[in-house]
């Protein structure tokens, strides 16, 4: 049995060679891919998640996440997204993106993707997402191509309904609550696997391990990756193929490195009680926020939840000047949806932190 040394590889030509299986990392130099599977559903297993399958990145956590709902549906089904979405850069991946259309023009897409609009309307819808909204009358937009009787297509032909509950680089947009309830419940309705992309949104960011779990529902895979280290498709065993080498990969379940990290930042996020400290300072950062936006008329909006928040300009050009204009005093912003900047701090982040941050925000809005 091979005991992984520091000198060792970081990658392995199938996982069958790395050891250290259980739940227990201490017998091990670092944390092994098993160690990761056991703390992956340490964090899911109320969700009815037990198996999990380690890639790379996080658009090859999404193409193996709609590979096993393919497979499980035992057909070349129907897909379905929602504008502003963001799902990687594969063709597979890439084929499910609404946001730009930089990302897809001109290359070969996935067929049979249906879109449908993404409501992240506050409280009331306004988007015509529900009928009786005001300037709306979509009646539920979903079963309105599912149900037997009207519909356009047969529930059984959809492989899949894929969303962010937060949107990352649509613009850092949370779904409404109403909204994002109906999706799950007319999946449910009609048993289509859920895919809920956390890949941006996951792993403690808004101050749950999971960005559904603002909304009390529970969706049958995850994607995982960025705050991971590693790509990774959770969910439930049921969903994944039951024949060998369907998903599997030269360097699938091998980086050693990555995964011991993935282990190691799930594990100080519980042992420093982090997901607390995200609530404590995403309040901190929105209430700021707010502020910067009553003394700024070019700030239309700000938003967010824990600490993944937004400030949204009246234009794409005044965002682009403000981005420019941090970067020339030392901090770095990244843009997000059309005119919108990111904020997106480490989740051990303290007040005087954020303070310095926002204050050169401020001013370079001033300016500009």
């Amino acid at each position: 049995m091979h005991h992984m040394k520091l000198t060792d590889p970081d990658k392995y030509a199938g996982s069958d060679f790395i050891t250290g299986y259980g739940e227990d990392p201490s017998k091990s130099l670092i944390p092994t891919p098993s160690h990761l599977h056991h703390k992956l559903v340490e964090i899911t297993k109320k969700f009815g998640f037990n198996k999990s399958y380690f890639t790379n990145s996080g658009a090859e956590a999404v193409e193996n996440a709609i590979k096993i709902c393919y497979d499980h549906r035992k057909r070349d089904g129907y897909g379905f997204n929602f504008i502003g979405a963001f799902h990687g850069r594969t063709l597979g991946a890439l084929s499910l993106n609404r946001s730009k259309w930089v990302h897809r023009a001109h290359y070969p897409q996935i067929p049979k993707i249906i879109t449908f609009p993404f409501c992240n309307c506050k409280n009331i819808c306004r988007c015509g997402w529900r009928s009786g909204c005001r300037g709306g009358h979509i009646e539920n937009q979903i079963e309105q191509y599912l149900n037997p009787k009207y519909g356009i297509i047969k529930p059984e032909e959809v492989a899949y309904i894929i969303i962010e509950p937060f949107q990352g680089e649509g613009g850092y947009r949370l779904g409404n609550k109403h909204f994002i309830k109906d999706i799950f419940e007319t999946a449910k309705k009609y048993d289509i696997p859920v895919i809920c992309d956390e890949i941006q949104a996951g792993l403690g960011r808004t101050g749950k391990w999971w960005s559904f779990e603002h909304f009390d529902v529970k969706p049958d895979i995850i994607t995982a990756a960025k705050a991971l280290r590693i790509g990774a498709t959770i969910g439930k065993e049921k969903y994944f193929p039951k024949e060998k080498a369907r998903i599997s990969s030269t360097w699938g379940e091998g980086n050693a490195i990555a995964s011991a990290i993935g282990y190691k930042t799930i594990e100080i996020i519980q042992k420093n009680k982090l997901l607390d400290n995200v609530r404590i300072m995403g309040n901190y950062i929105l209430k700021r926020l707010r502020t910067i936006e009553e003394r700024h008329k070019s700030v239309v909006n700000t938003r967010g939840i824990g600490l993944m928040d937004a400030i949204e300009f009246d234009t794409q050009k005044t965002r682009d000047k403000v981005v420019k204009g941090c970067l020339s005093k030392g901090l770095i912003v990244l843009g997000c949806g059309y005119k919108t900047i990111r904020i997106l701090p480490p989740l051990n982040i303290r007040s005087r932190e954020i303070d310095i941050a926002l204050d050169i925000l401020d001013s370079v809005i001033k300016i500009v």
